[in-house]
């Protein structure tokens, strides 16, 4: 849609606009995907990240819009539409996409132009990689994360890998494949130390994660984790700064943190100030910096770098 094209709770075009994948559809006969990263719909304290497949069922609030159709599907899933090169906005939208036969689990799909699907990590349950057919006329193709609305707050991102199949005249088959990666992180202005802005949660594997913790955000990370599974914590990196002079070499740690047992007040009294620490709450695994609970936690510097294993 046109630059200022509004919906719901202040989302507006471009900059909640879905993301167009920069490949020709030309011959292309279907579309597979691969998808890692987590995504949280709303900035929770504490955070509640969730992989592609996404987490609770939902519905889009207030049903097609813009010419595109409902869709009925988890709360921050990774989902497509294939569109033409006319505005979607100037037919009327289609029903919601429903899948034949085995429905989800189906190695093959034929969503129909503007109609809205889901992708999730690209694979059904045993594992098997999806086909999404490309329906008659369409000309791009768009990929989102599933809310209801407001999408204008959402955090975290998702990394996809593309394959397109293609048909020529002689009817051979070929793959072009690209891959589609969302910003990573930038340092926050103003401050000596590297400080990401916001966290990052990339899943690197089933139950693998790669995570960047900035040290200013207090239980900052939150990864999913089923009723009796364990987790790793595997080569941490980085360097905190607990207050704002991060020259100051006896306010700045690895994370292993400074000192001995920080005590009565901190996050983990049992931790030394400025450790990488972990709690387990319900049914996720949060990560902070080790300091006292609070708005002090702004002037922080820096930032750890590790890897979870949940197993």
């Amino acid at each position: 849609m046109p630059d200022g094209t509004g919906a719901r709770a202040g989302d507006s075009a471009p900059s909640e606009s879905p993301l167009l994948v920069e490949l020709s559809l030309d011959h292309a006969v279907a579309f597979s995907f691969t998808a890692s990263g987590l995504v949280e719909h709303a900035p929770f304290n504490p955070p509640e990240f969730y992989p592609p497949n996404g987490s609770n069922v939902t519905r889009h609030e207030g049903g097609a819009e813009h010419g595109i159709s409902d869709i009925t599907a988890p709360m921050n899933s990774l989902l497509g539409v294939f569109l033409g090169e006319e505005r979607p906005d100037q037919t009327r939208a289609p029903k919601p996409f429903k899948p034949r036969g085995a429905g989800a689990d189906s190695l093959t799909l034929s969503p129909a132009l503007k109609q809205v699907f889901f992708i999730g990590s690209g694979a059904t349950r045993e594992g098997a990689r999806r086909r999404y057919l490309v329906p008659k006329g369409a000309t791009r193709l768009f990929l989102g994360v599933m809310d209801g609305y407001e999408w204008n707050n959402n955090q975290g991102s998702f990394s996809v890998y593309v394959a397109v199949e293609r048909s020529d005249v002689s009817s051979s088959m070929f793959s072009v494949d690209s891959r589609v990666t969302f910003a990573q992180w930038a340092c926050l202005p103003d401050r000596s130390q590297c400080t990401p802005e916001r966290a990052v949660v990339r899943e690197t594997g089933r139950g693998q994660y790669h995570v960047l913790l900035p040290a200013h955000l207090e239980w900052g990370v939150s990864i999913a984790m089923p009723s009796g599974k364990g987790v790793n914590v595997l080569r941490p990196i980085g360097t905190v700064c607990l207050d704002s002079q991060s020259g100051n070499a006896s306010s700045c740690s690895g994370p292993e943190g400074r000192g001995q047992r920080s005590g009565e007040g901190f996050l983990a009294p049992d931790k030394a100030a400025g450790a990488l620490v972990r709690k387990i709450t319900g049914s996720h695994v949060y990560f902070s910096v080790n300091d006292r609970s609070g708005t002090g936690f702004q002037k922080h510097q820096g930032y750890f770098e590790f890897d979870v294993v949940v197993k």
